[in-house]
């Protein structure tokens, strides 16, 4: 399905997948042009260095998780995506990789901004919900939103003790569904 793809998301994609597999440092850019099957000029020509690229990559991983594009505008935390995401691994598995890797392994400032993305997006999701009389007003949103926004990262960051606390040898579908869907 990558030949449905702009050469731009494709690059993107590549990237993802390497970046989660290989950390931001091993992935190389003409790796990752490799991977994507276009030289490392066109991915220079479309994302400027690789630093625009994993910006890139962060935007579009935050904006999977919280249906918004952590930059202002209306985000939800959305439960459709979390849970197509718990049900196709295959699919989402690299953008989680990613998402677990950048906020673990790197310490350039970009997985500061990554997770105060998803924290901001948690944030407009209590806000709406509290405004939509879905949730019962919060005493500290910024808080709640912190929480929830940990306790949600939590199961990508310690898959393997998740897994093992629940009698499981990885961190699966029904493992995350497991600490998921409670918590939402």
């Amino acid at each position: 399905m990558t030949g449905d793809l702009t050469t731009r998301a494709r690059i993107r994609n590549a990237a993802i997948e390497l970046i989660g597999m290989h950390g931001f440092e091993r992935a190389s850019m003409r790796l990752i042009a490799q991977a994507a099957g276009v030289s490392p000029a066109l991915v220079v020509h479309h994302f400027g260095d690789k630093n625009g690229l994993r910006a890139a990559c962060n935007r579009h991983v935050t904006e999977l998780f919280t249906g918004g594009n952590g930059e202002g505008a209306a985000s939800q935390l959305s439960i459709d995506a979390i849970q197509s995401a718990l049900q196709d691994p295959d699919a989402y598995g690299p953008d989680m990789t990613y998402l677990m890797r950048m906020l673990v392994d790197d310490d350039s400032g970009a997985s500061d901004e990554l997770f105060d993305s998803i924290l901001k997006g948690t944030l407009r999701s209590i806000t709406e919900q509290e405004q939509a009389g879905l949730i019962r007003p919060q005493e500290d949103p910024a808080a709640s939103a912190l929480l929830l926004t940990v306790w949600g990262l939590a199961p990508l960051v310690l898959g393997r003790h998740f897994a093992r606390s629940l009698g499981a040898s990885e961190l699966t579908p029904a493992v995350l569904a497991r600490v998921t869907l409670p918590l939402l």
